[in-house]
Formats: C-alpha cells, sequence, structure tokens
C-alpha cells in the first residue's frame, strides 16, 4: 500500500521530467512529419533508405533532401505526423507539379515513378 502511495505521489514529477519527443511548434528543432523514404517503388523494404524527419512549422515548399545525399525518392511513406498536419509531395523544384497526397501509413509514388523532391505540409500553425 505504502508503494502505492508513494509511486502515485512520484507520478507527476517523472512524468513532467521526460522530454517531449518532439517538441512543439516554437522549439528549433520541431519536425512536423516523419516518413520512411525508399529508393524503389511500393515502399519495398529492400528499397528502404532511411526515416527522414520534415522540420518546421510548415506552410511552405521544402526540398526532401536537405543535405544532397539522397538517392532518388521513389516512395514515401509518413509513419507519424503532428496532429492537424497534412503532406503533399511533388516531382519539380516548385511545388508546381502535380500533388500527391501522403497520409499517415500510406505508400505514395508518383503516377511515372518520378523521384519525389519536394514536400509542402500544412499545419494549424503554419505561417500564412
Amino acid at each position: 500500500m505504502h508503494l502505492q502511495t508513494l509511486l502515485l505521489a512520484l507520478l507527476p514529477t517523472l512524468s513532467t521530467a521526460l522530454p517531449s519527443p518532439q517538441g512543439g511548434p516554437g522549439d528549433p528543432d520541431f519536425y512536423n512529419t516523419v516518413a520512411e523514404i525508399y529508393s524503389g517503388p511500393d515502399c519495398n523494404p529492400d528499397s528502404f533508405v532511411w526515416a527522414d524527419p520534415i522540420f518546421g512549422r510548415g506552410g511552405m515548399c521544402q526540398k526532401l533532401d536537405r543535405n544532397d545525399n539522397t538517392p532518388d525518392i521513389v516512395s514515401y511513406k509518413v509513419t507519424s505526423q503532428y496532429p492537424g498536419c497534412s503532406a503533399n509531395l511533388y516531382t519539380d523544384d516548385g511545388c508546381t507539379s502535380k500533388a500527391y497526397a501522403a497520409p499517415v501509413g500510406v505508400c505514395v509514388q508518383a503516377d511515372d515513378l518520378a523521384p519525389f523532391v519536394m514536400a509542402f505540409v500544412e499545419c494549424p500553425f503554419s505561417d500564412a
């Protein structure tokens, strides 16, 4: 009984001491979306490259290959996303080509297997 009371008393302290896994929209390292990127079609595990976050508040066209070190992104699967955010993927540098919606848990690829190069994530807190 005393151990249960002690644990219940410590629970609020323990939960506030743990960091948030991604912070909030104002944090410098905040990411709104995490996805698995693939160099081949159908999100085939054999072509998995790595999991990659999209940083920032959204509301703008962003490069998927920020460091020029990623093979062509032929298929893409969002694994987690900040609540209320949605992502579209593009095969051109200006986000003017056809938009491919990328909902959580769905493998997305362009009609002609053209590689994705840009993303536009819209969130409730995105800058206008």
